[in-house]
């Protein structure tokens, strides 16, 4: 998940001539949602969101407080082309943007969870899927990228309440899980070597075509090594 912050005195959405959200002091936040995106990623955006310190103290002094200190105002603005790539020429393709059913329920999820974590009145939105204008007068200037993969909290959906909350779960090693793993393993490679020195036999008793043989890649290897065995033994 990928999210431009922008510290603004104002900042608005017009879509069709009609303002549909407007903020004062506060963030301007675009929003990009990628396809492997989970529930971590939009607790770990949004927790930044909303303690990131962007602003000053009241002396002036810079980097001191959150939008939540200053009791500022936040405008969410969804926006795919975040994960614009180019893989050939210099057409944008979005390949790793979530599908827009998909990330219409993402967003949705986000502004439920950012209005949660700060004050519903003080967040607003633009109309997801909509073409229009954004207007704003950056504080500053002063802009911040996030990208979720660079935070340490990709993670998966089962460990989203520990990313929101700023702790992190503890990796649980199993030794029975790792005993049995290397069982597996080791099984599977008896298994194969019992499938070779069975083809092998049949090789030597004739029971595989020789047409049969040069059909099957694996048949060829086995035929070579018998014959570079019978060759050792001249």
């Amino acid at each position: 998940m990928k999210a431009v912050i922008q510290k603004v005195f104002s900042a608005n959405n017009v879509v069709d001539g009609q303002t549909v959200s407007s903020i004062g002091k506060g963030l301007l936040v675009l929003v990009g949602i990628g396809r492997e995106d989970e529930e971590a990623d939009r607790a770990a955006i949004i927790k930044k969101i909303l303690n990131i310190k962007l602003f000053e103290e009241e002396d002036g002094s810079l980097w001191k407080k959150s939008v939540q200190e200053i009791d500022g105002e936040v405008l969410c603005v969804s926006q795919f082309t975040l994960y614009a790539g180019f893989n050939k020429g210099a057409k944008p393709e979005f390949r790793t943007a979530m599908t827009p059913a998909d990330s219409k329920v993402f967003f949705d999820a986000f502004l439920e969870e950012i209005k949660a974590a700060y004050k519903p009145d003080k967040i607003q939105q633009n109309i997801f899927g909509s073409t229009g204008t954004v207007s704003l007068v950056n504080d500053g200037p002063t802009t911040i990228l996030l990208d979720s993969t660079d935070m340490g909290k990709k993670s998966k959906s089962n460990s989203a309440s520990a990313s929101a909350s700023g702790t992190s779960t503890p990796a649980v090693v199993d030794p029975e899980a790792i005993a049995q793993k290397k069982l597996q393993v080791l099984a599977a490679k008896a298994k194969k070597k019992a499938e070779w020195e069975a083809k092998k036999e049949s090789i030597k008793a004739g029971q595989i075509d020789q047409t049969e043989v040069k059909q099957d890649e694996a048949l060829v290897k086995i035929a070579n090594q018998l014959k570079l065995e019978d060759e050792s033994k001249q």
